[in-house]
């Protein structure tokens, strides 16, 4: 017996336990990716950890504001706030890649409800803008006055109610969102306008049904005026 039979060579994995390996592999990532992304009934506060940005070269990012929010003392929001110059910083625009993306569609969320304070002197046209596998789309948009307070916002983001800003197919776009956006543009652009001014964000939601979803936030826009 010679010292190949001692010692044999190893023997290369078969391409089908690679193959194993890799998907495994592959639904390990998508469950971590899974436990980042939107759920039914999410509902943001800025009360604590938010993944809302604006770009790492923006001089004014996006900020929490204690006891700035609808419901006033004890109650945070986020403040989004743009120049108007033609580099970073200029559109007012902020975005989520991680805890409001994903699987919309599955997911039944068929409408964002967002508490919206126009802090400019200008009226703003709020949409929202997703981007994924079908490319971008953005909401109608919605207008938010000068001065007018908290404005309780309801987006139908149902792949039949969205726009095209460059994008091809609403439905896997929304089945698979990598980028969630809230922006003021007047086009259905999904970079945003460039404008000097601002806007406070909070309690962004996401609801199963628009008609649900009416009720609910008109229930917590009264509580919120019965409350000042």
């Amino acid at each position: 017996m010679g010292c190949q039979a001692l010692f044999p060579r190893p023997i290369p994995a078969p391409q089908a336990e690679w193959s194993i390996l890799r998907t495994l592999l592959i639904a390990i990532g998508s469950a971590l990716s899974a436990s980042a992304a939107v759920s039914l009934h999410q509902h943001e506060s800025f009360q604590g950890f938010h993944d809302w940005d604006s770009g790492s070269q923006n001089p004014n990012p996006p900020a929490v504001l204690a006891d700035s929010g609808p419901g006033g003392n004890g109650d945070a929001s986020l403040k989004v706030t743009a120049n108007g110059s033609s580099v970073a910083g200029g559109r007012l625009v902020v975005y989520s890649q991680s805890d409001w993306t994903g699987a919309f569609v599955s997911q039944n969320i068929t409408s964002l409800a967002i508490h919206i304070r126009n802090g400019g002197s200008t009226p703003l046209a709020m949409r929202l803008a997703f981007n994924g596998p079908g490319g971008w789309f953005v909401t109608p948009s919605q207008s938010v006055a000068p001065f007018s307070g908290w404005n309780a916002l309801l987006f139908d983001i149902r792949p039949t109610a969205l726009l095209a800003s460059g994008g091809s197919n609403a439905g896997q776009t929304m089945a698979g969102v990598t980028e969630t956006r809230v922006l003021h543009s007047n086009t259905t652009d999904f970079r945003g306008a460039r404008i000097s001014s601002s806007f406070l964000m909070d309690n962004v939601r996401a609801i199963p049904e628009p008609q649900i979803a009416s009720i609910a936030t008109l229930a917590g826009f009264l509580l919120i005026r019965r409350q000042r």
